[in-house]
Protein backbone atom coordinates (compact mmCIF):
# COMPACT_ATOMS: atom_id res chain seq x y z
CA UNK A 1 0.00 0.00 0.00
CA UNK A 2 1.34 3.39 -1.13
CA UNK A 3 0.58 6.55 0.50
CA UNK A 4 0.24 10.26 -1.35
CA UNK A 5 3.27 12.45 0.10
CA UNK A 6 0.38 14.61 1.81
CA UNK A 7 -1.20 12.00 3.88
CA UNK A 8 1.36 12.31 6.48
CA UNK A 9 0.33 15.95 7.14
CA UNK A 10 -1.02 16.36 10.27
CA UNK A 11 -4.97 17.45 9.80
CA UNK A 12 -5.72 21.34 10.42
CA UNK A 13 -6.44 21.82 13.92
CA UNK A 14 -9.64 23.80 14.70
CA UNK A 15 -9.29 27.14 15.78
CA UNK A 16 -10.00 28.36 18.94
CA UNK A 17 -10.15 31.47 21.23
CA UNK A 18 -6.88 32.39 22.68
CA UNK A 19 -7.75 35.49 24.54
CA UNK A 20 -9.22 33.33 27.79
CA UNK A 21 -7.16 32.97 30.28
CA UNK A 22 -7.08 29.03 31.66
CA UNK A 23 -8.38 30.23 35.10
CA UNK A 24 -11.37 31.46 33.42
CA UNK A 25 -11.77 29.12 31.56
CA UNK A 26 -11.71 26.31 34.39
CA UNK A 27 -14.71 28.52 35.93
CA UNK A 28 -12.67 30.61 38.61
CA UNK A 29 -10.63 34.00 38.09
CA UNK A 30 -10.88 36.93 36.10
CA UNK A 31 -13.08 36.43 32.83
CA UNK A 32 -10.68 37.51 30.32
CA UNK A 33 -12.37 37.20 26.69
CA UNK A 34 -11.29 38.13 23.37
CA UNK A 35 -13.02 38.88 20.24
CA UNK A 36 -10.58 37.67 17.58
CA UNK A 37 -10.18 33.79 16.77
CA UNK A 38 -6.53 33.07 16.37
CA UNK A 39 -4.63 30.05 14.61
CA UNK A 40 -3.30 27.36 17.11
CA UNK A 41 0.41 27.87 17.73
CA UNK A 42 0.07 31.80 16.12
CA UNK A 43 -0.79 33.79 18.88
CA UNK A 44 -0.60 37.42 18.00
CA UNK A 45 0.86 40.03 20.06
CA UNK A 46 -2.30 41.70 20.38
CA UNK A 47 -3.32 38.30 22.63
CA UNK A 48 -0.52 38.31 24.27
CA UNK A 49 -0.76 41.49 25.35
CA UNK A 50 -3.87 40.92 27.14
CA UNK A 51 -2.99 38.20 28.47
CA UNK A 52 -0.75 39.83 30.12
CA UNK A 53 -3.26 42.54 31.26
CA UNK A 54 -5.04 40.02 32.37
CA UNK A 55 -2.33 38.63 34.61
CA UNK A 56 -1.49 42.01 36.23
CA UNK A 57 -5.39 42.57 36.56
CA UNK A 58 -5.35 39.94 39.27
CA UNK A 59 -1.82 40.49 41.03
CA UNK A 60 -3.54 43.92 41.43
CA UNK A 61 -6.54 42.11 43.37
CA UNK A 62 -4.31 39.94 45.64
CA UNK A 63 -2.34 42.73 46.46
CA UNK A 64 -5.27 45.05 47.87
CA UNK A 65 -6.96 41.84 49.24
CA UNK A 66 -3.62 41.11 51.20
CA UNK A 67 -3.26 45.22 52.38
CA UNK A 68 -7.21 45.03 53.22
CA UNK A 69 -6.06 41.97 56.00
CA UNK A 70 -6.65 43.65 59.52
CA UNK A 71 -3.00 42.81 60.79
CA UNK A 72 -1.71 45.35 58.02
CA UNK A 73 -2.18 48.32 59.21
CA UNK A 74 -0.63 46.91 62.86
CA UNK A 75 2.11 45.81 60.81
CA UNK A 76 3.30 49.51 59.04
CA UNK A 77 2.32 51.01 62.19
CA UNK A 78 5.04 48.83 64.04
CA UNK A 79 7.63 48.99 61.27
CA UNK A 80 7.22 52.99 61.33
CA UNK A 81 7.79 52.89 65.35
CA UNK A 82 10.63 50.10 65.20
CA UNK A 83 12.46 53.18 62.60
CA UNK A 84 11.92 55.76 65.28
CA UNK A 85 12.60 54.10 68.64
CA UNK A 86 16.77 54.37 67.41
CA UNK A 87 16.32 57.81 66.78
CA UNK A 88 15.38 60.10 69.75
CA UNK A 89 13.75 63.42 68.68
CA UNK A 90 14.03 66.99 70.52
CA UNK A 91 11.08 69.14 70.02
CA UNK A 92 10.69 73.31 69.52
CA UNK A 93 10.59 74.07 72.82
CA UNK A 94 13.18 71.67 74.34
CA UNK A 95 15.45 73.24 71.57
CA UNK A 96 14.64 77.04 72.34
CA UNK A 97 15.53 75.99 76.05
CA UNK A 98 18.65 73.97 74.65
CA UNK A 99 20.29 76.58 72.59
CA UNK A 100 19.81 79.40 75.41
CA UNK A 101 21.88 77.47 77.81
CA UNK A 102 24.54 76.50 75.09
CA UNK A 103 23.92 73.04 75.89
CA UNK A 104 23.32 71.62 72.17
CA UNK A 105 25.19 71.80 68.35
CA UNK A 106 23.36 71.90 65.62
CA UNK A 107 24.18 70.45 62.47
CA UNK A 108 22.38 71.38 59.21
CA UNK A 109 21.87 68.51 56.89
CA UNK A 110 20.57 70.36 53.99
CA UNK A 111 22.74 71.22 51.45
CA UNK A 112 24.62 74.31 50.99
CA UNK A 113 22.31 76.14 48.90
CA UNK A 114 19.10 75.52 51.35
CA UNK A 115 21.26 76.22 54.15
CA UNK A 116 22.26 79.39 52.22
CA UNK A 117 18.98 80.47 52.13
CA UNK A 118 18.44 79.94 55.77
CA UNK A 119 18.93 78.34 58.60
CA UNK A 120 19.01 77.96 62.93
CA UNK A 121 21.33 80.77 63.99
CA UNK A 122 24.09 78.66 65.50
CA UNK A 123 23.72 75.59 63.06
CA UNK A 124 27.06 74.08 61.58
CA UNK A 125 25.48 73.26 57.69
CA UNK A 126 26.90 69.30 56.86
CA UNK A 127 25.07 67.65 54.29
CA UNK A 128 23.82 64.35 54.44
CA UNK A 129 25.99 63.43 51.64
CA UNK A 130 29.03 63.77 53.32
CA UNK A 131 27.92 63.32 56.86
CA UNK A 132 29.78 59.76 57.53
CA UNK A 133 32.52 60.62 56.19
CA UNK A 134 32.93 64.04 58.23
CA UNK A 135 32.03 62.10 61.30
CA UNK A 136 35.03 60.10 60.52
CA UNK A 137 37.50 62.80 59.77
CA UNK A 138 40.75 63.56 62.27
CA UNK A 139 40.12 66.60 64.12
CA UNK A 140 42.23 68.65 62.41
CA UNK A 141 40.89 67.37 59.32
CA UNK A 142 37.54 68.14 60.46
CA UNK A 143 38.36 71.83 61.73
CA UNK A 144 39.81 72.50 58.06
CA UNK A 145 37.08 71.34 55.84
CA UNK A 146 34.20 72.82 58.28
CA UNK A 147 35.71 75.75 60.01
CA UNK A 148 34.53 74.40 62.83
CA UNK A 149 35.20 72.11 65.93
CA UNK A 150 34.48 68.24 65.40
CA UNK A 151 31.63 67.30 67.41
CA UNK A 152 32.58 64.81 70.25
CA UNK A 153 31.10 61.03 70.58
CA UNK A 154 29.78 61.87 74.20
CA UNK A 155 28.28 65.18 73.39
CA UNK A 156 24.91 64.53 74.89
CA UNK A 157 22.40 67.52 72.70
CA UNK A 158 24.15 66.48 68.98
CA UNK A 159 20.82 67.99 66.83
CA UNK A 160 20.50 67.26 63.48
CA UNK A 161 18.07 68.76 61.05
CA UNK A 162 16.99 69.32 57.48
CA UNK A 163 14.06 70.76 55.69
CA UNK A 164 10.97 68.55 56.57
CA UNK A 165 12.50 66.46 59.29
CA UNK A 166 13.11 63.08 56.31
CA UNK A 167 17.21 63.58 56.21
CA UNK A 168 17.82 64.66 59.75
CA UNK A 169 16.43 60.88 60.49
CA UNK A 170 19.00 59.58 58.52
CA UNK A 171 21.73 61.72 60.12
CA UNK A 172 20.47 60.75 63.31
CA UNK A 173 20.46 57.12 62.76
CA UNK A 174 24.03 57.26 61.04
CA UNK A 175 25.67 58.89 63.69
CA UNK A 176 24.10 56.87 65.77
CA UNK A 177 25.57 54.30 63.99
CA UNK A 178 28.96 55.69 64.18
CA UNK A 179 28.82 56.15 68.30
CA UNK A 180 27.85 59.42 68.75
CA UNK A 181 25.32 58.21 71.72
CA UNK A 182 23.46 61.88 72.03
CA UNK A 183 22.25 62.13 68.31
CA UNK A 184 19.13 63.63 68.42
CA UNK A 185 16.63 64.30 65.63
CA UNK A 186 14.74 67.47 65.34
CA UNK A 187 11.75 66.07 63.91
CA UNK A 188 9.59 69.93 63.25
CA UNK A 189 12.73 70.19 61.05
CA UNK A 190 13.45 73.94 59.46
CA UNK A 191 10.21 74.13 58.63
CA UNK A 192 8.68 74.65 62.06
CA UNK A 193 11.48 76.65 63.06
CA UNK A 194 11.33 79.30 60.10
CA UNK A 195 7.21 79.28 60.64
CA UNK A 196 7.32 79.69 64.73
CA UNK A 197 10.76 81.58 65.21
CA UNK A 198 11.45 83.02 61.67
Amino acid sequence: MTLSPGAWAKPDRPRRAVGQSQESRAGGGISCTAREQVPRGQLGRRCLRFRFRCRLREAGEMLRARRGRPGAAFLLLAVAARAMAGAPTVSLPELRSLLASGRARLIDVRSREEAAAGTIPGALNIPVSELESALQMEPAAFQAVYSAEKPKRDDENLIFFCQMGKRGLQATQLAQGLGYTGARNYAGAYREWFQKEG
